[in-house]
Order: structure tokens, then sequence, then C-alpha cells
């Protein structure tokens, strides 16, 4: 089973399909899936003085909504988080640009795609569950290393702002063929796609489909 998943690391459905399809492998007893995480950037031009502010804040603003209703669709959000055992906190989080984390997980791919998966993860931990700032070196780098990945690598890589930034480029360059709109997007075996964090039981009948024969 190949997987390609469309996300970005600061998009809370992304993780919450992450989970989604883990457990769909799980039920399929699909336990060798070949899953690609691949660049998608969701506000790849955030402005400099909005870095560090609330997300909360930063939401209401772009949907024209109040503080108080943004703060109830965020945790709305984190209830369906809770559910799939991922203690999301808006509170903590902050608008940031994620180019650098993908920059690192293109890196991370070329160790391993299990490798790019645990760093997926940390990275997704560590912004929704903890508050961490991921636009700080430090933080990436922790992350890699908890990952079991590299550290002199993977510093080499963040300190030099072109490294992996052709694969980012590379990424997004295809989502934009396959005329993917938002994340998170998972492609089955180069012939099923499905969109959003859709049910377990949707993940398992894509799956399925894409298991099929295509038909003459």
């Amino acid at each position: 089973m190949e997987v390609d998943v469309f996300s970005d690391v600061v998009c809370p459905f992304c993780y919450i399909g992450k989970r989604h399809l883990e457990s769909a492998l799980r039920e399929l007893g699909v336990a060798d899936a070949q899953i690609r995480f691949r660049s998608f950037e969701l506000d790849p031009h955030v402005a400099d003085s909005d870095l560090g502010t609330s997300s909360i804040a930063s939401l209401a603003s772009k949907k024209g909504m109040s503080l108080a209703d943004a703060e109830r669709m965020t945790q709305a959000v984190a209830y369906r988080a809770s559910q799939v055992g991922i203690p999301m906190d808006f509170s903590q989080t902050k608008v940031l640009r994620t180019r650098d984390a993908h920059r690192l997980l293109q890196w991370a791919r070329t160790h391993s795609l299990e490798g790019a998966a645990a760093l997926k993860e940390e990275l997704m931990r560590d912004y929704f569950c903890e508050g961490i700032n991921l636009n700080e070196s430090e933080a990436l780098l922790a992350a890699a290393g908890r990952a079991g990945l590299p550290a002199d690598e993977a510093r080499a890589v963040l300190a030099d702002p072109s490294a992996f930034a052709a694969a980012v480029e590379a990424d997004i360059s295809y989502a934009q063929k396959l005329n993917v709109r938002g994340v998170p997007f998972f492609v089955f075996n180069q012939r099923i796609g499905l969109s959003g964090a859709q049910s377990v039981e949707t993940f398992v009948a894509a799956m399925k489909e894409s298991l099929q024969a295509p038909t003459a």
C-alpha cells in the first residue's frame, strides 16, 4: 500500500486525518504501508507582523468573526481531536511559517519514510499539544532528535534556506497538478484520492478501492 499525504504541520485536520489513516491501516491489517508525507503550505505568505500572534485571534480576523466564536470553533476541533487521542490546546498555538519544517521533513524522507513520519508526528504534537514555536531552529532540531534523525545533518539543513527548498516546491507543484486545494489530501496507490479528515470507514473503503485491479 502506497499512500501520499499532502498536509501542513499547523493543520489540525491533518493531524486528525493522520490518526484516521493509521486506524484504517490497522483495521485492514496493513503493517508495511509506504507513507510519503508531502509538503503543502496553508499560508505561504505569513506577514512578519503576524508571526507569534495567537492563532485563535488570527482565525477570527481571517474569518471575520468574533474572538469568542473563533474560540468556540477551535474548541470543537479540539474535542474532535480528543476522540482520537490528541490533546490539542489552541490557547497556546501561535502563527508561524512552516517552510523550514517542510524542508526538514523533505530531508528526513531521504533517510527513510519512517523517519519522516516520526518527525511529522513530533512536529504536530509540539505545535498543537505543547504550543512550541516551530519557527525556532532549536525546536525543529529537538523534534528531529526525538525522531531518531542525525542532529548535525538537521542543523546543516536548517542553516541553509535553499536546502531541500526545491523538493518542497516539487511537492507543491505536484499538489497543483492533482488539483489539491486543501489539506489533508490522501492518494492511495496513485489511484484513489481522498480529501479531508474523513471517517475511518471512508479511509478503509478508499484503500480497498485502490487495491482493486483497474477496469478496462
